[in-house]
């Protein structure tokens, strides 16, 4: 058997599968971070065919150099598809670079241990196919061994890593650049020696089991890092948001309080309305004609500014829909309102007061001279909420919590609304979904509510 033809189709068939593996794991990374999936596709398709011309091309090129063209390209279709939060984009592609070298490096040292010992298990000898099946064994290791070293590293990031839709702040990309950076750095570095005359005269194989060692631990102190940084950071910036979701709702409960005191108004008002109905039908036996006509529209405008929009079954809720609903029409929106407080079931007004507030405060700010509808129902232990809105723009969702992206600036310190009526709708054993028909946005909010 000619066993120079089985190392070289073996050779060939372990290259094109590497380069296979590392364009599926580039488009695995960049997948939850770009909006569309063809845009994912892409990048991981560049990098596919940039590393097939470029290990083909019939001159000699440093891995180095011709792995970073690869990023570069890939990067650039990248950003040419999504033309916004590139600094994302760059961290995505340097931290790939990075962690392609250290886990390739990684895998090239283990099959060299391997190697050795075999080698010193057969005295420092291996016929062409004892070794063409070690050779064989070697190459399934190290692609099981870069596997399992890209799901550590991108699967955690990808995982740990919050508010991909966010834009990437320079301070943020700096610090989460750091452990990527050093090792490129070293990258080059270890290439230089290599490449070095010096370098070039001693194999992988004649190398110490110490040095392979030492080479393994170089690369791990550099892989460990990367992944790391970015799962402390985003556990800082989750708590953050965390605390900055705690102030808003705070914000809201402080809402609360002035509501139910603007209500405690309106019924002193009713109340004294009430008082004096006595004594304005004295006066109104008093008076005739025109003048009797005038004092009654007077009482009536008294009245109706008093009694306007109680109509919910709660005063707490009575409150906030009357404060929407002027609102809303201030903006010329239609507001139409049939929604009824489930009296008698175990639900906190309070609650309610929160899931109204953000859903009629987000239907009134996306919403443009078009119409809001909130409406309830109740169903045995089933309490349902819909408010439904116009909208003309278009609306991006997060992959992660299905929820719409804040179209703010700052996405970082924006979007707990929704966040917030979830959270209150699992404390009643519920959920919330949204969802857009035509030009209408609609969110549904399920409580189970008891006797």
């Amino acid at each position: 058997m000619d066993w120079s033809r089985c190392y070289f189709v073996t050779s060939e068939i372990y290259n094109i599968l590497q380069i296979l593996l590392w364009a599926f794991a580039y488009y695995y990374l960049v997948r939850d971070f770009v909006q569309k999936k063809k845009t994912a596709l892409l990048t991981g398709f560049t990098y596919l065919a940039v590393m097939l011309i470029l290990w083909y091309v019939p001159y000699y090129l440093s891995s180095f150099w011709a792995y970073l063209i690869g990023v570069v390209l890939s990067l650039a279709v990248m950003c040419l598809m999504e033309r916004k939060n590139f600094l994302q984009k760059i961290f995505l592609a340097w931290t790939f670079y990075a962690v392609r070298w250290l886990v390739a490096r990684i895998a090239v040292t283990v099959g060299s241990l391997l190697w050795k010992g075999c080698l010193l298990w057969n005295s420092g000898y291996i016929d062409a196919e004892k070794g063409y099946y070690l050779f064989l064994t070697e190459n399934v290791i190290g692609v099981l061994t870069e596997i399992l070293l890209i799901l550590m590293a991108l699967g955690l990031i990808v995982k740990t890593y919050c508010g991909k839709e966010q834009k990437m702040q320079g301070r943020e990309f700096l610090l989460m650049s750091l452990p990527s950076f050093a090792s490129v750095m070293g990258y080059a570095y270890v290439k230089y020696i290599w490449e070095s005359p010096i370098g070039l005269q001693y194999s992988e194989v004649d190398s110490s089991v110490l040095y392979h060692g030492m080479v393994i631990l170089y690369c791990l102190s550099l892989y460990v890092p990367i992944p790391v940084m970015i799962m402390l950071f985003q556990n800082i910036k989750a708590r953050q948001q965390e605390e900055t979701r705690e102030e808003l709702l705070a914000g809201q409960m402080a809402d609360m309080e002035r509501h139910i005191r603007e209500v405690e108004e309106l019924y002193r008002e009713i109340r004294s309305l009430k008082h004096d109905m006595g004594n304005h039908i004295m006066v109104m036996q008093k008076l005739n004609g025109k003048e009797q006509e005038q004092y009654a529209r007077s009482l009536q405008e008294q009245y109706t500014a008093a009694a306007e929009g109680i109509k919910s079954g709660n005063p707490v809720t009575d409150v906030i829909l009357l404060e929407r609903s002027r609102e809303a029409k201030a903006k010329g929106i239609a507001f139409d309102c049939r929604f009824l407080y489930p009296a008698g079931r175990k639900v906190d007004a309070f609650d309610l007061s929160i899931i109204l507030n953000n859903a009629l405060a987000n239907a009134i700010e996306a919403t443009d001279k078009g119409c809001i509808r909130i409406t309830s129902s109740l169903r045995e232990n089933v309490y349902m909420i819909e408010v439904e809105n116009s909208f003309y723009h278009k609306i991006v969702m997060d992959r992660e919590s299905q929820l719409p992206v804040s179209t703010k600036e700052d996405k970082a310190f924006h979007g707990f609304g929704l966040r917030n009526i979830r959270r209150v709708a699992q404390k009643y054993h519920g959920d919330m979904e949204v969802e857009t028909t035509g030009q209408v946005f609609r969110l549904s909010v399920m409580l189970q509510v008891c006797n």
